[in-house]
Formats: C-alpha cells, sequence, structure tokens
C-alpha cells in the first residue's frame, strides 16, 4: 500500500487498556504466573506500533446523503474468529444503540466494540493512521476507548454534540487512530488527537490515513479506497443497493487463504436499520432494525452463528495460530522463556571456558554450548514477532517484518539448519560417557524444541 500504518484492531485494543492500566497488578496478583506474564506483556503494548510497523491494507468507510437520506457503510479487515453484534437498551434518558465488535485472541485483548449506532442515527467507526505524538491537555480527563464510544452514542445524537463532548476530553492517548463519526442529518466528524474535523459532504470516504494531514484525497496511496471514491462521485445515488456496491468495491480478499474483510455494515440513519455482511461474502446479508432489536432486551449474538458457513471461514477457523489457539500462545511463551533461561546458561558456560582457558585449564563443551546458544538466541529473537504480531501468518516473516530488518525472514530457515546440527550433537552427547547434565538436557530441550519450531515454520509456510 506504501503506507506504513498500525494494526487497528491493535489501537482500538489499546486504547482501552490505557483507561486500565491500574488493575494489572490486582490481576496479575489474582490469577498467578500466566495474568503477570499477560501484564508484562500488556506494559509492552504501547512500544509495539513503534517496533512492529505494518504495510497492510485496513479498514474503509464512507458516507453518502442525499434527498435527506445518510447512509454510512464500514469494512471492518481482521483475522478475528469471534465477532459478535451487541445490542444495548437506552438507560436513563439515554439512547439504546447497536455494536460490532470483536478481538484478535490474544489472552490480554478484550472484546472491543469497533463501531456502532444510535436510536438518533449517530453512527461511530475507528481507522488506525499513522503515529502522531499530541500533548496531553491539562485539566481534561482520558476516558478509554470502551468507554467514551458507548458515552457519545448514549448521550449525543448529532456530531455537533459528539464534538462538545469530545472537548471536554483529553484526546491526547489517540495518537495511532482517528475516529469518523456521522449523524442523520449528513454531517460528518473526524477525531484525532489533537483535531476535531467537521464537514457535511455529499459523499466522504475514509480509510487509514490521517485526514488532517491530507489536503488531497486524491493522493490518498489506498487503491480500495480511491475505488470507493471513484464510485461515490460518480453518482449521489444513496439507495441501499449502490450502497452495497460501494461497499463490496473497498472490501479485502487476500489469495493465501481468502482472509481480508472480516465484516461490512451499511447504516440506514433515518430508518434505524443496518444490514451486515460477514467475512466479504456479499450473497448473505442480514438486515437489523433497531428499534425491534432493542425491544427484545441487551444481548450479544455470535456473528458467525447467523449466516451459513462459508470455506474461506471455516480455513481461517481452522487456522491454527497463537491468535486463534490459546494453548498454542502458552506453549510458545513457555518456549521463549526456557529459551532465554537456557541461552543465559549458555553464555556463562562459555565465559566459565573462556576464563578458564585464560588460567591455562582445558575443559571440553564449547562447541556444544556456541551452537545452544545461538539457536536459543534465534528464538528468543523470533517468538516475540509470532505472539505480537499477527501479520506473519498471512503475510509471512519476510513482507511482515522488512520495515524491521529484512533478515528476520531467514531466521525460519537458520533454526531448520541448526536443527539437524542441534539433534546430531545431542546423539553424541547421550551416547558419551562423559557429557554433563546440563549439556545433555540442553541439547535434548533445544532438539524438541526446534522440531516443533520448524513444523510450525513449515505449517505456517515461513520457510521459503
Amino acid at each position: 500500500m506504501g503506507v506504513k500504518v498500525a494494526v487497528v484492531c491493535y489501537i482500538k485494543a489499546l486504547h482501552a487498556f490505557q483507561g486500565h492500566m491500574s488493575l494489572t497488578n490486582d490481576f496479575a496478583r489474582t490469577c498467578g504466573i500466566q495474568a503477570a506474564i499477560c501484564a508484562y506483556l500488556l506494559r509492552l503494548l504501547p512500544l509495539l506500533p513503534l517496533l512492529l510497523p505494518l504495510n497492510l491494507p485496513a479498514c474503509t468507510g464512507f458516507k453518502v446523503t442525499h434527498d435527506g437520506r445518510t447512509l454510512v457503510g464500514n469494512n471492518e479487515d481482521a483475522w478475528s474468529i469471534n465477532a459478535q453484534v451487541r445490542f444495548e437498551q437506552g438507560r436513563n434518558g439515554g439512547y439504546g444503540a447497536i455494536y460490532f465488535a470483536h478481538f484478535n485472541g490474544l489472552p490480554f485483548r478484550p472484546m472491543v466494540d469497533q463501531l456502532g449506532m444510535n436510536e438518533a442515527g449517530l453512527v461511530f467507526d475507528g481507522f488506525g493512521v499513522e503515529d502522531r505524538y499530541a500533548a496531553p491537555v491539562p485539566g481534561r480527563k482520558q476516558v478509554p476507548f470502551t468507554e467514551l464510544m458507548p458515552l457519545v452514542l448514549r448521550t449525543c445524537a448529532t456530531v455537533h454534540e459528539a464534538a462538545a463532548l469530545l472537548r471536554t476530553c483529553d484526546m491526547s492517548w489517540l495518537t495511532h487512530a482517528m475516529l469518523f463519526i456521522v449523524d442523520s442529518n449528513g454531517d460528518h466528524l473526524i477525531v484525532e488527537a489533537d483535531t476535531l474535523m467537521l464537514g457535511n459532504d455529499p459523499s466522504f470516504a475514509v480509510g487509514n490515513w490521517r485526514m488532517s494531514t491530507c489536503p488531497d484525497p486524491d493522493a490518498i496511496p489506498i487503491p480500495r479506497l480511491q475505488k470507493g471514491r471513484a464510485l461515490l462521485a460518480a453518482g449521489a445515488d444513496n439507495s441501499l443497493v449502490r450502497g452495497a456496491e460501494v461497499l463490496h468495491s473497498m472490501v479485502a480478499c487476500r489469495k493465501r487463504m481468502g482472509e481480508g474483510t472480516l465484516f461490512s455494515t451499511l447504516f440506514d440513519t433515518k430508518e434505524g436499520n443496518v444490514d451486515l455482511w460477514f467475512y466479504h461474502d456479499f450473497s448473505q446479508k442480514v438486515t437489523f432494525n433497531l428499534g425491534d432489536e432493542l425491544a427484545k432486551g441487551d444481548r450479544v449474538i455470535p456473528m458467525a452463528s447467523l449466516f451459513a458457513p462459508t470455506a474461506e471461514y471455516a480455513a481461517l477457523e481452522a487456522y491454527i495460530t497463537p491468535f486463534h489457539q490459546r494453548w498454542l500462545f502458552w506453549s510458545l511463551v513457555g518456549v521463549l522463556l526456557l529459551a532465554a533461561i537456557v541461552a543465559l546458561v549458555s553464555m556463562g558456560a562459555l565465559m566459565y571456558r573462556a576464563i578458564a582457558r585464560i588460567r591455562g585449564r582445558s575443559i571440553t563443551g564449547a562447541a556444544t554450548w556456541s551452537l545452544v546458544l545461538v539457536f536459543t538466541s534465534a528464538l528468543v529473537v523470533i517468538i516475540p514477532f509470532l505472539l505480537l504480531k499477527e501479520g506473519v501468518y498471512y503475510f509471512g516473516l519476510g513482507d511482515a517484518t522488512d520495515p524491521i530488518h529484512p533478515v528476520l525472514k531467514f531466521l525460519p530457515l537458520l533454526l531448520s539448519l541448526l536443527l539437524g546440527l542441534v539433534g546430531w550433537r545431542w546423539v553424541r552427547c547421550w551416547k558419551a560417557q562423559g557429557s554433563s547434565v546440563l549439556v545433555r538436557w540442553g541439547s535434548a530441550f533445544g532438539t524438541i524444541a526446534l522440531t516443533g519450531m520448524v513444523g510450525l515454520f513449515l505449517y505456517w509456510g515461513m520457510l521459503w
């Protein structure tokens, strides 16, 4: 796409976490070792957009207004397998709303409402954009994303009311994202960390690009967005058929396994209707009338249960990654911790032998410990990417990590080559009478860990 953007789902979840960081210690004390590891990884999350940039086509959205009718379309791109629809009735004079949520499955990631519409026809969505620092505003309170947007939908009917509410908040945490808010009058609002941009264009489209730095929307290098903008510019038709056509033009469906747009929504802000399509399949549609649905009470519906199964989504559900299978996440965490410990032991063993050599003593095992240090160090480098960078499972280590360093793409191949050496060394150590226990078990750990990792790399297609 030519633009480095952070993963939008990560951004939205991060906003929620920044409002709840004070809970981390209590969580760790309550839940033990797993929670402590989660808390530690959680504290690293704000650094990820700097360390793990991505070149990904992500979410798109638009609004079109004609003859007093406003439609708002949204494409949510993600690899989640737990999307849901949530209805929340209005209380104490507030508006009820429909929300669409998902998360990527990591233990420290909560379910987050990604977009929604209230009974007044006010719609919101969020987009990951390039990073820009904003200074905190003294005297204003920071409200996390998971609380802020429900507050807006409960209390605001128009973008002007939403803008007035947001001006009372410190939005400096919104460094990697922007909000897109549209009301039933056709007015729209772009919210960035230090900028509010009101507009009432007959048609308007957004993607993962910071609009405050965009004097010419035609120059935004996101082909899917430009395709949708061209359709909008071709006519002022705001029929549901035309809206679906624009949405369909901006979906993603990649060749590897058909992944891309998780769901698409089209809001009719006057009628209170929402059309929903799942996993870029526009042959199946579910329509909700907000008033009718809210009359049934608060509830949550798994999104996939609303649609007939498709081969592409079944392939996504069956695809084994740490983001879909919790057991694999914790297994990789365990391998990472063991690899770090063994790497430290290896360094200590090599230092001991180096000192002994300086003093004129000869101690064997340096070659074995050097080999152990190389493969454990490689594991310590690569596993964090596997745990925290979801794009590597769909774009490969090369395309997903080249902005950091292109050599990372060769780590799986290096580890597969080391597997033969470590296995051969393990057999020799167990046969040799004088091998130490540490050398034997270090070689055994290396062979088992590397066999498992190389098998996973082969499954994920990272060896070529």
